[in-house]
């Protein structure tokens, strides 16, 4: 092939991604699946997903953490640059990215693309989960938030206020240090705890995993099973925590 013709065939190729991205969901004709990933500090990927959740992820996107800096495709995935550094968070970041992880995996239950599971397959220093979904059944009225667990000392609950009291209880019960401190923080409400039960020693390591069973049990009673378990944060090994996403138990999703 003449270089006019490969590059008339990769404009072709590029115009025919730029919007939709180059690969349908991968099936075997029973089960079809598709991959975000989060990458670098601020680009989200999204891998063989139909062309009608990009519009939405983008809307989603725009909603929970702001302005979008670019699109492209990317190897036949499509990409979004966000502006900031999302998977870098500190203060309200640290919330707002919390927040857009919940949002993405809202819009895909709402679409019928229920998460598999997110997992690290990569060795790079700073990698972040890859999220595996599988196509369900629509439910247009999911409904999800995200708990985050930081620095030390600290459980963060976004955007659902009403379960405070559910994690209160958690605390109270099975950690022997108890809480020391409550607050507001940045649409998040904070518990900050006595000790530090994400670095735990001795006995608190047996208190710290009591301490979270139970908040998992507490927020079943009232409806909401635990969803994901995510690593979105550009950390060294060892020293990032993940963020749990809980989602409501419906007909749809059991």
């Amino acid at each position: 092939m003449s270089s006019l013709l490969q590059q008339q065939e990769f404009k072709r190729m590029a115009e025919k991604m730029a919007y939709y991205g180059k690969y349908d969901p991968v099936n075997n004709s029973q089960y079809q699946v598709c991959c975000i990933t989060m990458n670098m500090g601020d680009r989200l990927r999204l891998l063989a997903c139909p062309p009608e959740v990009i519009p939405m992820i983008r809307e989603s996107v725009q909603q929970s953490w702001g302005k979008i800096q670019d699109e492209r495709p990317y190897h036949g995935s499509h990409e979004f640059k966000l502006r900031g550094y999302p998977w870098h968070g500190q203060g309200d970041d640290a919330v707002a990215s919390r927040r857009l992880l919940a949002g993405i995996l809202r819009v895909m239950a709402q679409q019928g693309w229920n998460l598999i599971q997110s997992t690290d397959v990569s060795k790079k220093e700073g990698d972040k989960d890859s999220l595996f979904f599988e196509r369900g059944v629509p439910e247009p009225d999911a409904s999800l938030f995200a708990v985050s667990f930081n620095m030390g000392d600290r459980i963060r609950i976004v955007d659902a206020p009403g379960f405070l009291p559910y994690l209160k209880e958690a605390v109270q019960k099975y950690w022997p240090r108890g809480i020391q401190n409550e607050r507001e923080y940045h649409g998040s409400m904070e518990l900050k705890l006595g000790g530090t039960p994400w670095y735990p020693w001795s006995e608190e390591a047996v208190y710290s995993k009591l301490l979270l069973c139970q908040i998992i049990a507490n927020f079943r009673t009232v409806g909401y099973k635990l969803y994901a378990s995510v690593d979105i944060s550009y950390g060294t090994e060892g020293r990032d925590l993940e963020s749990w996403v809980f989602r409501k138990v419906s007909e749809t999703w059991q």
